[in-house]
């Protein structure tokens, strides 16, 4: 049906709100533009708070939910963000209706930008259109509508994708103002208008402008502005670094000795729909009341990734020092892991120093608890790196290559375990580990490392002697590569 709109629909005719009606002018200039008040059937291009009303018992809708706002919801799974859009054509008592809406207006250009691009059912990507009885709908996201006005402007790059459950990001380059915006060591979380908002993945951030010309506000967030070198032209509040710029900058840490880092993992509830741990919101709160450098999760964020799981997190996610994730093996499945990616970018490996020591993140959870090849290449050339510059390598990886529980096999799958034991033994690397509900600290064939699987999710071991109890770990980082290490109960 989608691919005969044109032949099942009067297009000299759209109904939409006051809002809208030049987005409609834009794609459909001929079209006489009406009240959506009035609307009964044919075409309508409707604003999110209207598209939830009339798709809203449908299987391809348009929802809201705390935190994120407007949502895309496709046959089971949820798409968050203000970039995603909605074609939909179906029968009613009234009779056919096309619906076109979408996030926010960006969604609903993108939608109307999609339609108008169809003239028969071979312009249609069929594999992604959702069909139910009379129903049939096609869900969109749209990258590089800086500018959120639903309208390609001539300093924009903007690619518009079809939806079915990987979603597809642009972590690392967008165009802004006609301007190539490159980043390294952080990643795009959001453009509006001329302000890039990046969320820093370590405390090394390069951003590269081309051509240099326009004055670009970029907004770093998750930064600890004590440990870092920035320019002076900058202003800090908090976690955040607002700079603006022509040409780009470098953000790069300062020279430190002894530092804190601080640990945990593990905080997801004991079942689904119950509610984030008493124990995690203590640790949040009191973590937030510490001093450290940056702060650690290593992952099992929420139950199972739904939607309605990140909302409640998100409730009580707020910290006043960076914190750097690894992914688990229960937030990254079905919509988690699209839900993961808005949230903290990219799950692929990533890394960074920071005085004597380099830390490296690896997800070793989406391919069946193992290290592709990839990745022992980074973690190699990482290891090689710290080891010629006199520093030592933390690695950080949700499942541990040991369980120290006696019989215990929660662990990264056994050839991949033993690889890794043997390369920290090698390079004499200290590793922080969850996964295993329980907090512990220890050396197994030479190599140190804790595993900080206490920090809210049902303990695995019963007696506190032996790491069951619930907290999280503080390390003390020494300038001689020394990592103390103290756990802080919490009940």
């Amino acid at each position: 049906m989608i691919g005969s709109w044109r032949e099942l629909f009067n297009a000299s005719r759209v109904y939409t709100v006051p809002g809208y009606w030049d987005l409609v002018k834009n794609y459909l200039p001929n079209a006489s533009v009406e009240d959506v008040s009035v609307y009964k059937w044919g075409i309508a291009v409707l604003p999110p708070e209207l598209g939830i009303k009339l798709l809203s018992s449908e299987r391809v809708r348009i929802e809201r939910a705390d935190y994120f706002g407007y949502v895309l919801y496709r046959n089971g799974y949820h798409f968050v963000g203000p970039d995603k859009g909605i074609i939909a054509v179906f029968n009613s008592k009234d009779g056919k209706r096309l619906i076109v809406t979408g996030t926010s207006r960006a969604g609903v250009g993108l939608a109307l930008r999609e339609l108008v691009r169809i003239h028969s059912t071979s312009d249609v990507p069929s594999f992604y259109v959702y069909r139910y009885g009379q129903f049939e709908a096609l869900a969109l996201k749209e990258i590089g509508d800086v500018n959120w006005d639903g309208i390609v402007e001539k300093d924009e790059y903007v690619r518009d994708y079809p939806l079915y459950y990987d979603e597809p990001f642009q972590f690392y380059w967008r165009v802004v103002g006609g301007e190539n915006v490159s980043v390294r060591g952080a990643f795009i979380r959001l453009v509006n208008g001329s302000t890039v908002y990046l969320r820093a993945l370590g405390f090394s951030v390069n951003v590269s402008v081309r051509p240099s010309g326009k004055n670009l506000t970029f907004v770093i967030e998750n930064v600890n502005p004590a440990y870092l070198d920035y320019p002076k032209c900058a202003s800090v509040n908090g976690t955040t670094i607002k700079i603006t710029s022509t040409s780009g900058f470098v953000i790069k840490p300062l020279p430190v000795s002894n530092y804190t880092v601080i640990a945990f993992g593990d905080h997801r509830p004991a079942h689904r729909n119950d509610p984030v741990p008493a124990v995690f919101r203590k640790i949040v709160k009191e973590v937030n009341n510490r001093s450290a450098a940056f702060v650690i999760d290593n992952g099992d964020l929420v139950y199972s990734g739904r939607l309605g799981e990140w909302v409640d997190l998100m409730r009580v996610w707020h910290w006043n020092k960076p914190i750097f994730v690894s992914p688990g093996n229960h937030e990254y499945q079905g919509e988690g892991r699209n839900i993961y990616h808005y949230l903290f970018g990219p799950a692929e490996d990533f890394a960074f120093t920071l005085g004597s020591f380099g830390y490296v993140f690896l997800d070793d959870v989406d391919n069946g608890y193992t290290l592709v090849p990839a990745q022992w290449a980074f973690l190699e050339e990482w290891l090689k790196k710290d080891n010629e510059t006199g520093r030592r390598t933390v690695i950080i990886a949700h499942a541990p290559p040991y369980d120290p529980r006696p019989n215990g096999h929660h662990t990264m799958n056994e050839a991949s375990a033993k690889k890794l034991l043997a390369l920290m033994r090698e390079y004499n690397s200290f590793g922080i580990f969850s996964h295993i509900h329980m907090n512990w600290y220890g050396t197994y064939e030479g190599v140190q490392m804790i595993i900080t699987g206490g920090a809210g999710a049902p303990l695995y071991v019963t007696d506190p002697s032996k790491g069951g109890f619930y907290g999280y770990a503080v390390l003390g980082m020494e300038k001689d590569g020394e990592v103390k290490v103290s756990f802080v109960r919490v009940g």
